[in-house]
């Protein structure tokens, strides 16, 4: 790390130190079929499965939901996320949550369907105010009191890395504005990356996709 120095300009009262994370990941053609087996093994027994609607019509969705069933889970499928969320999705994702008394969390689509799983996770297991968890100076940017639920996030695109990440944005329409909640409570207890599921992927996607690696490094 040492060559590192060179290009590191450091900024008065700035922040000079980072930490790399990361989820633990599973990866290779055909690993969504532990899906199951994973979240068993987490603990859960009762499953919300996130998702979008076009998702929703994926086989990778019914290899995901087949294999939770194989291992004997309860698994309620949540396929209303709203592709680039609002706080008002995130909300209606919450009470779904909060409603089914879930133990364990599994998403399956892009960062848009795993973020409203960490919120939905987030606000179901310590309810508040949608504003308390937010981001400073948007929000109150409160600590998350403790741990969440497991939750195995499923790729089906490359571009956001949400599935490695404690973060989940969201657009508040009251300001105009794109927040979002940063806590490393958030991040999926694990992520199966099957590199297949890209492969039924329309080409504006994976060149949006493409994009979004480009600009997030």
């Amino acid at each position: 790390m040492a060559c590192c120095h060179s290009y590191f300009t450091p900024h008065e009262g700035g922040e000079s130190v980072f930490a790399v994370d990361s989820s633990a990941i599973a990866f290779g053609p055909g690993v969504l079929a532990e899906a199951g087996d994973r979240a068993r093994g987490l603990g859960m027994t009762r499953v919300a499965l996130f998702t979008d609607s076009r998702v929703r019509q994926l086989p990778q969705l019914a290899q995901v939901w087949e294999s939770l069933v194989g291992a004997g889970l309860d698994v309620v499928v949540f396929d209303e996320v709203r592709v680039e969320p609002t706080d008002e999705s995130f909300a209606h994702a919450v009470r779904f949550a909060t409603e089914g008394r879930f133990d364990g969390y599994v998403s399956v689509g892009g960062g848009s369907v795993i973020d409203t799983a960490k919120a939905a996770n987030l606000y179901a297991s310590y309810p508040a105010d949608l504003l308390d968890y937010v981001n400073a100076p948007i929000g109150r940017a409160l600590p998350v009191p403790g741990p969440l639920a497991p939750h195995i996030a499923c790729p089906t695109t490359s571009g956001t890395g949400s599935e490695c990440t404690g973060i989940a944005v969201f657009d508040l329409l009251s300001m105009h504005v794109k927040t979002g909640i940063a806590s490393s409570r958030l991040k999926p207890s694990m992520a199966l990356v099957d590199p297949t599921t890209t492969h039924s992927l329309p080409g504006a996607v994976v060149a949006a996709s493409g994009f979004d690696v480009l600009c997030h490094a």
